[in-house]
């Protein structure tokens, strides 16, 4: 960077400017004065009690003198005033001078940690964004830019963590149906006479496999929609109570063949929010289904009721629970409680991260209410509409 565009030179300019400009009026307000005072100077209006000087003035002593004495002290005091006058523009020059260099060195030393933050900012990698800067709390601006500069770094460390973490579930979870698809073709084309049931057999499992890789895509597609500020929602007044019955509906086939029995508690009133039928169906039939997937009991409770200006929704299982320590991590992407069992199930470890998503876009927030083999309870809390 040259130096003329640097802020180091731009404030030595400005300090400067400054200096010369106050060191220019002090200059020029002296030399105004001296100029006054010679122009109305006489030893009775000027010298009462003191000289200019500030020894005693002998007025009558003065007086007593000849005139030509007279005029030799007074020329000698103007001579003097002269002087003064002279040396004043005189140290102009030097004086401007001296404001650059004194701009200079206040530069340094204003800048001096600024460099310092710089020279550590320039050994930040994606590998260390967690580091923070180290430096002395002097409760002034620099402070407070490197206290900012920390929790950015902070976030920074986090986001990338969190991307890198996403691109490698996402790369495992395609991976391992490929693989086994990969393995059944083998085993098409390898194996003679390989009868017609065994083949059908691995043919339908890579189609399950097939199926388990477009609901992913689909899932990966919607939650990176709806992560993005920028993604367009449609808000309108709807009736909490009809999506639930939506999301119900949608899942009665599963329901029925997993027999499971969903008792209903929905009060015969409208429970009004601003949102997205569609998205709001999908975070609420998200819950359901895990409860399904997942609980080892044969009841699932749907209530929705209303608290101060929010509308709740509380959807409760009799299965396992989840243990508190995890009620947290559940709304993590591609986290699963059991792995094993969820991948066989057919769970990609999204449905609760994308019902987290919906549900904050929505402004409002999810929940887990659980005790660890006593059945699970998720709460989604959404504001009322007004």
């Amino acid at each position: 960077m040259k130096f003329t565009k640097s802020l180091k030179f731009k404030l030595t300019i400005w300090y400067s400017l400054l200096l010369s400009l106050f060191s220019l009026l002090f200059v020029l307000v002296v030399n105004i004065l001296i100029a006054d005072y010679m122009q109305s100077w006489t030893p009775e209006n000027e010298f009462p009690a003191e000289s200019f000087w500030g020894q005693r003035f002998d007025r009558p002593r003065f007086r007593a003198l000849s005139e030509e004495q007279q005029a030799i002290i007074m020329e000698s005091r103007m001579e003097d005033l002269e002087n003064i006058r002279r040396i004043s523009i005189y140290m102009i020059f030097p004086l401007v001078l001296m404001s650059f260099g004194g701009g200079y060195l206040i530069a340094i030393v204003m800048l001096r940690p600024l460099e310092k933050l710089n020279e550590q900012i320039e050994k930040k990698e994606t590998e260390n964004l967690n580091e923070e800067i180290v430096f002395v709390d002097n409760g002034d601006e620099i402070s407070q830019l490197i206290k900012s500069f920390n929790k950015m770094s902070r976030r920074l460390g986090k986001s990338f963590d969190s991307q890198k973490g996403f691109v490698e579930n996402a790369s495992h979870e395609i991976k391992t149906p490929l693989s086994v698809i990969q393995a059944n073709i083998d085993t098409i084309l390898d194996k003679k006479g390989v009868s017609k049931e065994e083949t059908r057999e691995l043919l339908l499992n890579s189609k399950k496999q097939i199926k388990f890789m477009s609901d992913l895509t689909e899932d990966l597609l919607l939650l990176s929609s709806i992560s993005n500020v920028r993604f367009s929602i449609k808000f309108e007044k709807i009736n909490m109570a009809d999506v639930i019955e939506e999301a119900i509906g949608t899942l009665n086939e599963s329901i029925e063949k997993n027999g499971f029995k969903i008792e209903r508690r929905i009060p015969d009133k409208k429970y009004f929010v601003n949102g997205n039928r569609t998205l709001l169906i999908r975070a609420i039939t998200n819950i359901i289904e895990n409860s399904i997937k997942y609980s080892e009991g044969e009841r699932i409770d749907v209530r929705v009721f209303s608290k101060r200006e929010n509308i709740h929704i509380s959807i409760k299982d009799d299965g396992r629970g989840i243990p508190e320590d995890k009620a947290k991590e559940i709304f993590e992407r591609f986290y699963r409680l059991d792995k094993g069992r969820s991948r066989k199930e057919g769970g990609s470890g999204l449905g609760l991260a994308i019902t987290k998503e919906i549900v904050e876009r929505h402004r409002g927030s999810v929940y887990v209410n659980s005790e660890y083999k006593d059945g699970a309870e998720f709460i989604i809390k959404l504001p009322r509409f007004s």
